[in-house]
């Protein structure tokens, strides 16, 4: 019995770490279909594409509910998740983030709103300034983007979900805070 004894602590030293890892992942709910939990997701024309391992695959847009990203930790969550400018950025200086996006992940920056939108006009936002960039800040590419925008120090605000008057939904805003406009 003694013997097995260190065969049994690596077996739970094992089941422990795959649990770990398994923190990481995301998880793809689908229509009708058990959720596939894979690696990384990201969005195209194409449908979303998804690895697992070092396989990739691209499954139907009509088959996804949703896509449910993993929770930061506790202690990253109470820190604010906007790093505020400094007044060093400029919509000219786009062209410095687009190169990385593309370079990084050879697609390009996949922007929402590049200045101003009718959308930022209507609630009274000056957006002239901003880049709106369609990542979830908890994706693979939103936290890579994230992290290049810090190590740049270029000025961002993260959101998770949508706040209303503010932000439709999960998005990264490249640039200082867009002000509102006066009298609004």
């Amino acid at each position: 019995m003694w013997k097995q004894l260190p065969h049994c602590c690596l077996l739970v030293l094992s089941v422990f770490l795959c649990a770990q890892a398994q923190t990481e992942k995301v998880t793809v709910v689908l229509k009708g279909e058990r959720p596939l939990v894979v690696d990384e997701v990201s969005e195209s024309s194409d449908g979303y594409w998804y690895k697992r391992g070092n396989i990739t695959t691209c499954i139907d847009r009509e088959r996804v509910v949703r896509v449910e990203y993993p929770k930061p930790p506790e202690a990253e969550s109470a820190a604010p998740a906007p790093l505020e400018g400094n007044g060093k950025w400029k919509l000219a200086d786009a062209r410095k983030i687009q190169d990385f996006f593309s370079a990084r992940f050879k697609k390009p920056l996949p922007t929402s709103a590049f200045g101003q939108s009718d959308l930022h006009t209507r609630w009274g936002l000056d957006h002239r300034n901003g880049i709106d960039v369609g990542l979830h800040p908890d994706s693979v590419e939103g936290r890579a983007l994230i992290e290049f925008l810090r190590r740049e120090s270029i000025p961002f605000l993260a959101f998770r979900g949508p706040i209303p008057g503010v932000a439709t939904g999960p998005h990264i805003h490249i640039g200082n805070r867009s002000p509102r406009v006066s009298g609004r």
